[in-house]
């Protein structure tokens, strides 16, 4: 009855700019509720079809630009050139190229996760605004009560630059604070000190030790895979790993394992 009363109201010519962003708040909030307990109304599934299907066109776009022109040189303009849109239907979806950019790569890495892994394994943000909280990022696939088979998942990260070589090969050369190389980082660095906490399981290790174990893994695996993709020559990421695909989390299984030995001597 609630959400009726709101989009009738809303839906009315006559409403102020102060009523309308309360009513924005209320409809969000509304919805992020239902969000939580994986609720979804048909209103709303509608409104973030033809959401996603927007932004799917500008990323398309914006994708088939780079393959004509640097990266760099793509301009807002263009994109919204060659989709036929108006720059107020870019940055209603999108705050900048950036976040273009770290939406790409999201939306492909949800579409390839959720191809290879069943929902209950897949890892997604807390619901919020951003439509990038749609899209799982990471798994949590255990092979033991203290132990990640995460193998798979580095195999769909590969998948993922090589579906659009070219365009993540332009995208991953930017290292500045609002780049895909920073966010990357900054996403699995977290994302694996909570691999950190599952194969402790309870068990104690200093802050600073679980800090520098995620940042140096994470660096390890990013780089790895940037590298390959700018070396032309190599056809596949990931093809060389063989029995050691699973390495990081198989190394911080045993490193923990050992530090938590050393400890108790």
């Amino acid at each position: 009855m609630t959400i009726r009363v709101i989009q009738y109201v809303y839906s009315g010519r006559r409403i102020t700019h102060n009523f309308k962003c309360v009513l924005d708040f209320a409809l969000q909030a509304f919805y992020n509720g239902l969000a939580r307990r994986k609720v979804l109304l048909p209103v709303r599934k509608e409104f973030w079809m033809n959401a996603l299907s927007t932004m799917l066109l500008i990323a398309d776009a914006f994708v088939s630009l780079c393959d004509e022109m640097p990266l760099r040189k793509v301009s807002i303009s263009d994109i919204v050139q060659r989709t036929g849109k108006n720059r107020k239907t870019f940055y209603y979806h999108f705050v900048n190229k950036d976040r273009l950019i770290i939406w790409i790569f999201r939306y492909d890495m949800g579409q390839v996760l959720k191809k290879h892994f069943s929902e209950s394994v897949l890892l997604y943000e807390k619901p919020s605004e951003d439509s990038i909280s749609h899209f799982p990022y990471y798994i949590t696939q255990k092979s033991g009560v203290r132990s990640l088979d995460h193998a798979e998942f580095f195999e769909c990260f590969a998948e993922v630059l090589e579906g659009r070589r070219h365009f993540y090969r332009e995208a991953l050369i930017d290292n500045g604070p609002y780049s895909l190389r920073n966010y990357l980082y900054n996403l699995y660095v977290a994302a694996i000190k909570r691999d950190i906490d599952i194969i402790l399981s309870n068990r104690y290790l200093p802050q600073d030790n679980i800090d520098f174990l995620a940042e140096f893994y994470t660096c390890a695996f990013l780089y790895y895979f940037i590298r390959r993709c700018d070396q032309t020559s190599v056809e596949h990421l990931a093809a060389n790993a063989g029995p050691f695909a699973n390495i990081i989390h198989n190394s911080l299984e045993m490193e923990i394992k050992e530090a938590q030995l050393r400890r108790n001597l």
